[in-house]
């Protein structure tokens, strides 16, 4: 009779299979490419199942700076020191001992252990550490912990986890070298760190500052110009104008910092903590100015930077930069600004408006009011402008001057102006079978760059009345250069016989040249120079200047904001045809303002 034999190798067999197919797993996603967090998340897992624990890390020894560590992956509760969950000092907790003494670290009762630390989940009871080894060089460390009180860590699962670490080390070192992690934090057009790079280093210094450190300080970069050479030279044109951005960027920075591209044509820089902010956003400002040689093409872009210092979260400091460098750009090419917590608010403001205004379009809380341009001398009423206004539910009549910026900066001008001219046209319509006036309307450069633009027009106008009777009124605070197809709308409407109006001349971006190259018929003098002008002298002489050129070529000239008797009669004496202002007419309702067609102001 034969005994049976029991085989005690079955669980070590079974042990080393599970080892196999752990290993077997995470070779297979470093040799498809898979992206680095799903490989080290792997690895962690694999680790997991093997000591059947609940709670993990993978954290690689800092390449730029062996005094720190980066945790690249972790599974499990989030433990007291949220940063230094991320990035830690190499001496901090089981895994900086694992590190520092390349020996395997095993504690049973982690609660009463020394070596707690902020890097361990909250409910970790038991706790094992392996180094990860390049050659002879610890290059990280692997630890696992469970939640379940009373477990001890078996000499068979001390094994399974050195064992897993030194072959997974091995595959970590080849994927490491890879293009594949390589890439994950290098952007590939410029060679700059990326964002995930600046996210990075920002929590290194973060937690630099929280053990005694300064405050942190990052520069947030956007170019002011980018989009015209974008449209106009082409994508190809554009990124390598990116690519030359970034090597002045490189220039503009020391030993030290950081200088990355978040996306598109945004960049950050990362300062080192005795850098001066300011000094740094000037020299990066005067460096981008200069003139760029692309491919034969002369291209000009400047640029607009927001500074925020401070020790909040990464995310924090990274969006209050955002928002300064917003500030910055409302204020003018080739700013920065420093972030203080009112932009803030008064971003979220704006926010707020926006949201508001897109609801007011849908319920009809918009209007129309006009304001009279008249004869000067005789009084007699020839144009309207039309003027959009807000009727708000609780705040009343809102003025343009509230909510334009910000339909500008959104784009729903786009849908604003469309609404205006629709309803001005539909209004003037019915006018003009009464009397022969014109209807001046505002319009965008946003608008301007639509290719349907002059078409809408074509389409609003539809035979009703003719169309050298619409006025398009263009204020001259937009540089219509930056807005590419603008020049070719304006040339468009022109030729079906629309007229066009510099709006504000004298107070904006507009130059002599533009009257040669826009198809202008009339130029609205700003109002600043009519109530100069009151004062004799100087700005006296200027006006005459001014109506003298309008004259010479061939533009009917309007004076806006007349609001004095003294000031319409030296206008007349000067030569000015037209005027608008408060003495002349305020703006009106569609019912009032029509009630005026067969009166003359005087």
């Amino acid at each position: 009779m034969s005994r049976r034999r029991t085989d005690k190798r079955a669980p070590a067999r079974a042990s080393d299979a599970a080892l196999v197919d752990a290993v077997v797993t995470v070779q297979r996603l470093v040799a498809s490419g898979a992206p680095p967090s799903e490989t080290y998340l792997a690895v962690i897992d694999a680790a997991l199942r093997l000591l059947d624990a609940d709670n993990g890390s993978l954290r690689f020894v800092d390449l730029e700076d062996p005094s720190w560590t980066v945790a690249v992956a972790t599974r499990g509760s989030t433990g007291h020191g949220e940063r230094w969950r991320h990035r830690s000092p190499v001496t901090e907790g089981v895994s900086g001992r694992v590190i520092c003494t390349g020996q395997l670290i095993a504690i049973d009762d982690y609660r009463r252990a020394e070596a707690r630390s902020q890097l361990a989940p909250l409910a970790v009871e038991g706790i094992i550490g392996v180094p990860l080894r390049e050659r002879d060089r610890v290059i990280g460390s692997l630890v696992v912990g469970t939640q379940i009180a009373g477990r001890t860590w078996t000499e068979r699962q001390r094994e399974l986890l050195s064992s897993y670490a030194e072959q997974v080390g091995l595959t970590l070192c080849v994927a490491r070298a890879s293009d594949a992690l390589a890439k994950a934090f290098t952007d590939p057009l410029t060679g700059l760190g990326n964002r995930a790079l600046l996210l990075d280093r920002l929590e290194h210094e973060l937690v630099r500052s929280d053990r005694g450190g300064g405050p942190v300080t990052v520069l947030f970069l956007d170019l002011d110009r980018f989009k015209l050479v974008n449209d106009s030279l082409g994508h190809a044109i554009g990124d390598q104008l990116l690519a030359a951005v970034a090597d002045r960027l490189r220039g503009c920075i020391r030993d030290g910092d950081l200088c990355a591209r978040l996306g598109g044509d945004e960049f950050a820089v990362l300062l080192a903590s005795t850098a001066d902010a300011g000094v740094v956003a000037q020299r990066v400002i005067e460096a981008l100015q200069q003139r760029f040689q692309i491919a034969g093409h002369e291209a000009f872009v400047s640029v607009s930077i927001g500074i925020a210092t401070g020790r909040d979260d990464a995310a924090t400091l990274l969006r209050n930069a955002d928002v300064a460098m917003y500030h910055a750009k409302r204020a003018g090419p080739g700013r920065f600004q420093r972030y203080e917590p009112s932009m803030h608010a008064a971003l979220l403001s704006r926010l707020g408006l926006d949201a508001e205004l897109r609801r007011a379009v849908a319920q009809e809380e918009l209007e129309l009011r006009y304001q009279p341009i008249v004869d000067l001398g005789s009084g007699r009423i020839c144009a309207f402008e039309a003027l959009l206004r807000w009727r708000h539910p609780e705040r009343g009549l809102i003025a343009p001057v509230e909510f334009i910026p910000v339909a500008i900066e959104t784009g729903l001008i786009v849908e604003l102006g469309r609404w205006a001219l629709q309803q001005a046209c539909s209004q003037f319509a019915l006018w003009w079978r009464e009397s022969p006036l014109s209807i001046n309307v505002n319009v965008s450069a946003r608008e301007l760059q639509r290719p349907d633009f002059a078409a809408t027009v074509q389409d609003v106008i539809a035979g009703r009345f003719p169309p050298c009777a619409l006025i398009l009124e263009v204020a001259e605070r937009t540089p219509l250069e930056q807005a590419p197809g603008a020049l070719q709308s304006l040339a468009a409407v022109a030729q079906l016989g629309v007229r066009v109006a510099v709006d504000d001349f004298g107070a904006g971006y507009s130059s002599l040249l533009d009257l040669t190259r826009l198809p202008v018929d009339l130029l609205k003098i700003a109002r600043q120079f009519v109530a100069a002008a009151g004062k004799g002298g100087r700005p006296a002489a200027l006006l005459a200047g001014i109506l003298r050129l309008g004259r010479e070529l061939g533009l009917t000239m309007i004076a806006q904001g007349v609001e004095r008797a003294a000031e319409r009669a030296l206008l007349i004496e000067l030569g000015c045809e037209l005027g608008q202002g408060h003495l002349l007419g305020p703006p009106l309702d569609a019912a009032r303002a029509g009630a005026l067609l067969t009166y003359d102001v005087f």
